[in-house]
Parts: C-alpha cells; structure tokens; sequence
C-alpha cells in the first residue's frame, strides 16, 4: 500500500491540489469550538486547587481537538496516511466516550467497562463485514455509532434514577445532530451533479455539535455524582425546553 497516494472521496475535490477541499477543511473547526467549550466550561474545576479533574472527563478535550486537525490533515493532505490520522482520533473519541460514559452514568467497574468497549468493537467489525458494502459511501462505519446513541438515548429516558433522566434530552438532541450528519455524509456522493460542493462539511458540523453534547452531559453527571459547586441550572432540562 502506498500511504501518499492521493484519495478522492468527497464531492469538493477535484483535483489533489492541498486547498481543493477548502470547506470540507474549515468546516472541522466546529470540533475545535466544541473542545473550547469544555474547556471553559470545566475552568471553575481548574482553578480550584482542591478538585481534580479525572482523565476520563477531561481527555474529551484533546480528543475533540485530535479530530479537527486530523480531519482537516485528510481534507487538505488527501493522502492515505492523512485518511487514518482521520479516522483514528474518531474511532478513540466513540471507544473512549462508551467506557467513561458506562463508569459515571451507571458506576461500572473498568473491567466491565474495557468489556462492554470490546463488545462494541466487535459489533462494529461484523456490521461493517456484513452491511456495510450495502450502505452507500462508506457509511456503514458510523451505522452502529447511530444504534448505540438510540440505546443510550432509550435506557436514559426509561431509567428509574431521575438524576440520569435528566440527561436524557441532551442524548436525545446529540442522536438528531448525528442523524442529520450521517445522512449528510451519506448522501455527499448523490449530489454531487446538482450541488458540487457536497454534503461532507454538513457532517462535521453537526458531529462537532454531537461531542460538545456528549461531553457536556459527561461533565455534568461527573459533578452530579461528585458534588461539584460549579453545577449549572438543570442545562440538559434547558436543551429539552429550547430555552
């Protein structure tokens, strides 16, 4: 496999130029924004001498900033090497994301949080082996991603405990930004006669809106459960109010 060979996926390049992408690059930049707003949403933690933030909680921060600039590596570079510095940071995000989520949310052990991980890895490898030739632009990938988020959404709404219902919307709102991006991504191919611009950069944005919810709803049930001052006013009722 030659790793500087140049791919062309995406409806915005037509040529292998470094700048011929340059919305599908920009565009990456509502992760970076969503990794600032954890950031500063975790800064009264930070100046707090006496409370530590936890590495499960605070990494989405650097995660979130690995996708943009591995994205945007992919959209400019367009090479083999720059596709997995693409695809990698997001496969950690999701991995990462369903371990920290399993321990604060319900208080699994790492043990069986490693071990629900790897049960999901494995689901992911047989849908894509299975479906995923049948899904149309390499979407397949993300179908299970869409699943696990519906999950969430499902068992947060039916749980008895209301400090978890309370998260229940934001999971909710972070299912329809993803669901909107899929099938922009998916649908980037289709259009590229009537709209040559393409549907990708729909894709990122609405995925960087999915982190900063995820992530958000992180923050506030690690504060929850540890007794954090620095809580906001009920922000995922907020969501669901659309106030």
């Amino acid at each position: 496999m030659n790793l500087f060979q140049h791919v062309d996926l995406y409806c915005e390049r037509a040529s292998a130029a470094f700048w011929a992408e340059p919305v599908n690059a920009f565009s990456n930049l509502s992760f970076a924004v969503a990794a600032w707003a954890i950031w500063r949403m975790l800064a009264p933690e930070r100046r707090d001498p006496g409370r530590r933030i936890p590495l499960g909680v605070s990494f989405t921060v650097p995660l979130m900033l690995a996708i943009c600039l591995g994205s945007f590596a992919f959209h400019t570079i367009g090479t083999i090497w720059a596709q997995v510095l693409d695809v990698a940071p997001i496969a950690f995000f999701v991995f990462w994301y369903l371990a920290v989520f399993l321990q604060w949310f319900f208080g699994l052990s790492r043990a069986r949080c490693l071990l629900a991980v790897a049960g999901f890895i494995a689901f992911l490898a047989a849908f894509i082996a299975l479906a995923g030739p049948y899904i149309p632009n390499r979407s397949g990938t993300y179908v299970p991603v869409f699943l696990l988020l519906v999950g969430l959404t499902a068992v947060l709404f039916r749980s008895p405990d209301p400090t978890l219902r309370v998260h229940a919307p934001t999971f909710a709102w972070a299912t329809a930004a993803f669901t909107v991006a899929l099938v922009a991504r998916t649908a980037d191919e289709s259009v590229c006669g009537s709209f040559p611009l393409g549907t990708h950069f729909l894709w990122h944005s609405f995925d960087g809106l999915l982190v900063y919810l995820a992530s958000r709803a992180l923050v506030l049930r690690w504060r929850t459960q540890t007794g954090s001052t620095a809580t906001e006013a009920p922000a995922d009722s907020v969501l669901a109010s659309g106030r």
